[in-house]
């Protein structure tokens, strides 16, 4: 008898009202028997063009949690993954670890955010090196560096595309995003790490690997994974890059 939809795996996935980006990927990565079920934090006011104004939308997801993780816990999901990468690094390590800590215990579910499960992938590589691109302000960039490097984990280049709104995120180009992976690679950094979940980029990173000739991880490939691993899913998921197909 074939499983039914929810008999593996229900994923609960949290991210802002305006992305567009995270449920259309998390669906095709999904191997059969695991689904992902999505709770929108009101995003009331979209505008990221200045360090001030990323810092209101991340109060605004801070705000929006509590009520958002409310109602997604009524379809009973397994696992609680975060997608908004920005509020989790403020603050550094001990900002993602306050951030997990508090959504484990509105849910008693295991919770993944975009830091530990990056640094999660990058440790299974056993990479020490890594290049940082993301569409932030400069003052979120940092705090993603930063958190990186608290972990000791070197950030050789950095990049932002400095998008001016959690919106216009999904509109940076497959060229916008190549360039800035040629531009910022080097013969130093062993992968790539791209933060974002409303960039789309699961298909591009894993063409990139093939012409970089290293891992390039996906900030919602890998929220995937850790999701998969953690619940002892082994599935090897094509297309998407080595991670998801070999570790």
């Amino acid at each position: 008898m074939a499983l039914l939809a929810t008999e593996r795996l229900k994923i609960g996935t949290m991210f802002p009202s305006t992305n567009t980006v995270v449920e259309p990927e998390f669906a095709a990565m999904l191997p059969p028997g695991v689904t992902a079920h999505g709770g929108r934090l009101l995003v009331s006011q979209p505008d990221t063009s200045t360090d001030a104004l990323y810092q209101h939308l991340a109060q605004q997801m801070l705000d929006a949690l509590e009520p958002t993780v409310a109602n997604l816990v009524t379809c009973r999901p397994d696992h609680l993954s975060l997608c908004m990468s920005a509020v989790a690094f403020y603050g550094g390590a001990k900002g993602d670890q306050a951030v997990r800590d508090r959504l484990a215990e509105l849910t008693e579910l295991p919770v993944s955010t975009g830091p530990s499960a990056l640094l999660a992938a990058v440790r299974a590589y056993d990479a020490e090196r890594i290049v940082v691109l993301s569409p932030f302000q400069r003052e979120a960039q940092e705090e993603s560096v930063r958190y990186f490097e608290e972990q000791d984990v070197e950030v050789v280049t950095n990049h932002t595309f400095l998008s001016t709104s959690t919106v216009a995120i999904a509109s940076i180009t497959a060229g916008e995003v190549r360039d800035a992976i040629a531009a910022n690679d080097s013969d130093r950094a062993e992968l790539i790490v791209q933060l974002g979940t409303n960039l789309p980029m699961a298909r591009l990173a894993a063409a990139a690997e093939w012409w970089l000739g290293k891992p390039v991880l996906h900030v919602n490939t890998v929220l995937v994974w850790e999701a998969l691993r953690r619940h002892g899913i082994e599935d090897a998921v094509s297309g998407f890059g080595s991670l998801l197909a070999e570790h």
